[in-house]
């Protein structure tokens, strides 16, 4: 087994530079460094117009040859989720036992296949974390990318995102600061990871099936008007304004079509967006075909976070032991928000794993590769655990 050694850090400062430097000295020092192999930095809005000062005082202070980061919404370390204020979470770390590379990708992705490939060192495990520009990226695309040059590489990231005043994204790397962009972190070696995926809603009444769709517009179900079956099972959950049916009330589609299921990550979940005025149907941003089978699933606090606790404990016990370090990629819908609290999802997981170096963010939508595939998550929470063999 090599040695691993791995810190995190995180600064509520309001002076980007103090912030970068608080939150990479604290890193630094539970790392028990004076020099990092790599590095990762996720910072909030409000520090965008200094981006290139934070990327530049993460460097100095942690002498990494690696590096990663991204915007996003909101940030979590130290036990703390960030929202709605200035943060800045910074992991650092150095290991025996894999090796890490980073890169600044164009916004098709091209390179991910060569990115893929260790740099050194033979055998052993890839993971890849990708922080694709939310405004952008075709995320879509970049799913389709990695299954075609990435079989059997597990990625996981986050949509690198602002907090929807501005429409801007920044992506970090030694190469610089830029937007449209992905900024990778790979890590090869003997390394074990799992993963965990929570939805914040639960299925409501029965699956249905798609029985007319065209492209994202969803006409009918179970041969009935699609139009009707949601406003019938909003008026079920006592939503009976659409505007409460269209925050609360989403869309399941199961990656299996022969054993459906509407939980962890079973299924992937999307919202109304509109409506189609020719056809009456609802507009929902996932490609549908009849006979297709889907499931109305209902945004719910409490139901999210019992599910929240089996997440971790399918991950934990998924690892076969402690994590030396650990990511939490979390959807900006949930949060304080939506709990009517804050800091609910980075206390369960430290609650039941104990405390281990973990970073995460808020972002615009989750990645994440399980059951053999990468897709694109929202409303989830994605936790991925790191251990070395």
């Amino acid at each position: 087994m090599g040695e691993v050694r791995v810190g995190a850090g995180l600064s509520q400062e309001r002076v980007t530079v103090d912030a970068a430097r608080e939150a990479t000295r604290q890193a630094m020092s539970q790392a028990g460094l004076t020099r990092a192999g790599w590095s990762v930095c996720f910072f909030t809005p409000s520090h965008l117009g200094h981006a290139d000062v934070l990327r530049r005082v993460v460097m100095e202070e942690s002498g990494c040859l690696s590096f990663s980061g991204c915007s996003a919404v909101g940030v979590i370390g130290d036990g703390q989720e960030v929202e709605g204020a200035p943060g800045v979470a910074v992991m650092v770390g150095s290991s025996t036992a894999f090796e890490t590379r980073s890169a600044l990708l164009g916004e098709n992705g091209e390179g991910l296949r060569n990115f893929a490939r260790a740099p050194t060192r033979e055998g052993g495990e890839a993971v890849l974390v990708a922080l694709p520009d939310s405004f952008r990226v075709d995320s879509r695309g970049l799913t389709q990318r990695a299954a075609l040059e990435l079989p059997g590489v597990p990625l996981f990231g986050a949509g690198s995102t602002d907090d929807g005043t501005l429409g801007i994204a920044l992506q970090l790397g030694m190469e610089g600061v830029r937007a449209g962009s992905i900024s990778l972190m790979g890590f090869y070696g003997d390394l074990k990871h799992s993963v965990g995926i929570t939805q914040s809603c639960e299925a409501v009444g029965d699956p249905r099936f798609i029985t007319q769709a065209r492209d994202n517009v969803l006409i009918e179900l179970d041969g009935q008007q699609a139009l009707g079956a949601f406003i019938a099972q909003g008026k079920a959950l006592g939503l009976e304004s659409m505007q409460d049916a269209a925050t609360q009330l989403l869309f399941g589609f199961p990656l299996d079509a022969e054993r459906p299921e509407f939980t962890g990550d079973g299924c992937l979940v999307r919202p109304l967006t509109g409506f189609d005025q020719e056809t009456h149907g609802l507009v929902i941003p996932h490609p549908m075909r009849a006979q297709n089978a889907m499931g109305f699933m209902h945004r719910n606090a409490s139901r999210a976070e019992a599910d929240l606790g089996r997440m971790i404990a399918s991950a934990g016990e998924a690892l076969g032991g402690p994590p030396d370090f650990g990511f939490y990629f979390d959807c900006s819908a949930r949060g304080r928000d939506f709990y009517g609290r804050a800091g609910v999802d980075v206390a369960a997981i430290h609650g039941q794993l104990g405390e281990f170096p973990l970073i995460g963010l808020f972002g615009g939508y989750e990645l994440a590769t399980s059951r053999g595939q990468t897709n694109v998550y929202t409303y989830t929470g994605v936790l991925v655990l790191m251990r070395v063999k």
